[in-house]
């Protein structure tokens, strides 16, 4: 049997492995219940409930009203547990291409984020558009991960749009958040992987169909593929039951649960 499956059906958190969750929020969201502590240290919280070291990390205040106040908010959070957070640099197409630069260079230029988020569906804004065009080349010229929410078919996010935008921007890193969150999402996602070497599958959800892992590990290999919970949307404990449990080998585990993300965050 899998250490890992063994240690998840006896209850036990991740211990002595590495483990970094690629995509988390922080603090309360408008339409959301988020019954336990959102901030910081009830994060935290939760993390040791999984054996999870390090989040990254974009505030929902800078994926909503605020994007420059929830980039202080997370630039705070790794200031203060630096051995717990890394963080995202918001990115919103509304705001104008200078302010989107200046959070950029005061953020990871200039300061400690490690990647950029952006959130089409709520920005009412597509991944392709010009607005988005100066923060692509930044993530391009430094290497940079760039998370971005992706759901199925979606003409804002759909995961097939990011396979030109990868081959445009090679030297980016391109996350799909949540994988394209369906069945047919997930699939589309592989095809981006495949057509795109710089595009890695987040698994980010709260519903995955049984032997879906297995098939994107298949498909693109567990080199591109990474630990995501949502926390604290969501309880992270059953996504490390689900990586834990697939039938894939310790080592694509390993790869998963932390050692991509270390590589990609150079964390």
């Amino acid at each position: 049997m899998s250490e890992f499956w063994s240690n998840a059906r006896a209850g036990n958190p991740l211990r002595g492995e590495v483990v970094i969750d690629c995509h988390t929020h922080m603090g309360p969201w408008f339409n959301f219940s988020i019954p336990k502590d959102p901030w910081a240290e009830g994060m935290i919280a939760a993390m040791d409930a999984c054996g999870i070291q390090k989040v990254v990390c974009a505030p929902h205040v800078a994926i909503g009203p605020d994007a420059p106040w929830g980039n202080d908010l997370i630039a705070e959070a790794v200031r203060r547990f630096p051995d717990r957070f890394a963080g995202y640099c918001t990115v919103n197409p509304n705001y104008p291409e200078r302010e989107t630069l200046d959070e950029l260079e005061r953020h990871i230029t200039r300061g400690t984020l490690r990647g950029v988020k952006i959130h089409p569906t709520v920005h009412l804004y597509p991944a392709d558009g010009l607005n988005y065009r100066a923060m692509w080349a930044f993530a391009n010229e430094h290497g940079l991960p760039v998370l971005v929410h992706t759901w199925e078919s979606d003409r804002l996010c759909g995961p097939l749009m990011f396979s030109g935008i990868g081959k445009e921007h090679p030297k980016a890193q391109i996350l799909l958040g949540h994988s394209g969150a369906s069945a047919v999402g997930m699939d589309q996602s592989i095809q981006a992987a495949r057509e795109a070497e710089n595009v890695h599958l987040d698994l980010t959800a709260s519903y995955m169909p049984c032997g879906m892992l297995e098939v994107i590990v298949a498909s693109v290999g567990a080199d591109r593929v990474l630990f995501g919970t949502d926390v604290p949307f969501l309880d992270g404990r059953p996504k490390v039951g689900q990586i834990a449990s697939a039938r894939i080998s310790d080592e694509d585990k390993r790869k998963i649960f932390g050692l991509n993300a270390k590589r990609l965050f150079r964390l």
